[in-house]
């Protein structure tokens, strides 16, 4: 009975064993059918599946930029002052604040000095006037008398050398005819003719001697006068001036305003004595343009004509364009001109009175100028702006995370997919890059999908999404650029743009 009940047990576990057997077969060729079927599919790879980190694929725009904080500042900003000198002033007329039009009176000096100095140059060019003439006059009549006593003593001298010519020619004869003569005569003749021959060559010297004298003579008259004359012109001419300047200083009693702005500054008070310098600085309020300084390693990038996004404290989240009007060529330079109406970088001084152009340089950097485009009453000369100078754009371009792009063992990149069953490899092309996201394109690729991302990536997209569902701007986290921050490349922004502006956003600058 034992035996038999063995047997029977043996049995069942021999066909137990079968079974599990033949259930183990037949699940593995289901599995290599499926692997099979799988492999089969064009342009795709199977791999197990599991939980997986995604991001949904879609289009956005892609931005470079080079992000640079900076000072608000007038586009045309002009200092005020007046040719007058030690003159008390008058009347104040206008306040910093005021706004002002080209040729409104701006200040009034007292009259009185500025008419004394007036008559007191007037008599200064009657006096030089005079003494001019007196000194001209007297050089000519020295040259004058110069040239008199040369013709007179010419004269005399050319009569002189004729008388001693004469009596050594008589001499000359006398000394043949006694050729016959004794010889007291003859040496008598001849005593005769060497006196004679001295008197003429002492007659013929004494004449070049003085000719030449009362030559010289009156080439210094003629210096004379040509000195005088230029002294003349010169004492003339400045005190003319001084008279000028006395009139045109009387009638600048009242500086003008040379240009239509707001006053930004005022240097004096009624009853101050003016000795010169800067009176009043007035400046466009509505052109304005953002001043800032880009480090080395970015300026090769930064070029005239570039946009600018451009975000204030006053103006919030309100995205202000610009545009980059200037860039320095050396460290610490700024524009002379930054345009034909920017006079804020330095340059001439005139005034109504006189203008002279404001100055505005940096200490490190390459200082940039970028014009703001159109105007918000929020936006105060002086303020800080944070700025993103788009270097390179991408619109409507299919975009993933940088961590997103693998190369496989071909050497080709792509990107892994999740579906229902697992992940897939998708090939793709790598284009314009911005310091989180990568530009792809690719013939299978889909709005929608689900790119497999590494966990970090994942978890700094899942940040991404975060902000954009807050209304974060296109220039993301622009606003959290440390104050200090002068220039720099941050993470460059990326974004879905808008054509009003930024929407969406990504890692901050």
């Amino acid at each position: 009975m034992k035996n038999l009940f063995d047997r029977a047990l043996g049995g069942c576990i021999r066909h137990k064993a079968l079974a599990i057997v033949i259930a183990v077969f037949i699940v593995m060729a289901a599995a290599g059918i499926f692997l099979l079927f799988r492999m089969n599919k064009p342009e795709e790879k199977v791999f197990a599946s599991g939980q997986q980190n995604t991001v949904e694929l879609k289009k956005m725009d892609l931005t470079n930029s080079v992000s640079a904080t900076g000072t608000i500042e007038s586009v045309k900003t002009k200092l005020v002052s007046a040719q007058v000198s030690d003159t008390e002033v008058r009347t104040v007329k206008v306040s910093e604040g005021d706004k002002v039009k080209k040729g409104q009176t701006l200040v009034t000096f007292d009259k009185t000095d500025l008419q004394s100095a007036l008559s007191e140059a007037k008599e200064n060019l009657s006096d030089v006037t005079e003494q001019a003439e007196r000194e001209l006059s007297s050089a000519k009549r020295k040259l004058s008398e110069a040239e008199s006593t040369y013709q007179s003593q010419k004269s005399q001298l050319a009569k002189s050398v004729a008388a001693a010519k004469k009596n050594y020619q008589s001499a000359k004869k006398s000394v043949k005819a006694v050729s016959t003569a004794s010889q007291a005569e003859k040496e008598k003749a001849q005593s005769a003719l060497s006196q004679s021959k001295s008197a003429y060559e002492q007659a013929v010297a004494e004449q070049e001697k003085m000719n030449k004298q009362n030559k010289s003579e009156i080439q210094s008259a003629k210096d004379s006068v040509t000195i005088a004359e230029s002294n003349n012109r010169k004492s003339i001419r400045e005190a003319k001036k001084k008279v000028e300047d006395a009139s045109q200083a009387l009638e600048e009693c009242s500086v003008t305003a040379p240009m239509s702005g707001t006053v930004t500054a005022v240097g004096v008070e009624p009853g101050d004595i003016y000795s010169g310098g800067d009176l009043f600085e007035i400046s466009s309020c509505t052109d304005l343009q953002v001043s800032t300084t880009v480090g080395e390693y970015d300026i090769s990038n930064v070029k005239k004509g570039q946009k600018v996004v451009i975000l204030t404290d006053a103006t919030g989240e309100k995205e202000l364009e610009g545009k980059i009007t200037y860039v320095a060529v050396s460290t610490g330079s700024s524009s002379l001109s930054t345009g034909s109406s920017n006079n804020s970088a330095g340059g001439s001084s005139m005034s109504s009175g006189g203008v002279t152009s404001a100055s505005s340089s940096s200490d490190s950097g390459y200082t940039v100028k970028i014009k703001i485009n159109g105007t918000d009453e929020k936006l105060r000369i002086g303020m800080t702006a944070k700025c993103s100078i788009l270097l390179k754009e991408a619109e409507d371009v299919y975009a993933v995370p940088y961590d997103a792009v693998h190369s496989n063992v071909e050497g080709k990149q792509v990107i892994y997919v999740a579906d229902g069953e697992g992940k897939r490899e998708v090939e793709v092309e790598k284009g314009m890059e911005s310091d989180y996201y990568v530009e792809i394109s690719g013939e299978n690729l889909k709005e929608g999908m689900k790119v497999i991302l590494p966990s970090d990536s994942a978890e700094t997209d899942k940040d991404s999404e975060t902000s954009k569902d807050s209304g974060d701007t296109g220039i993301p986290n622009l606003g959290g650029m440390p104050q200090g921050d002068k220039s720099g490349t941050g993470n460059r922004g990326y974004g879905n743009r808008a054509p009003g502006g930024f929407n969406g956003g990504g890692p901050g600058m």
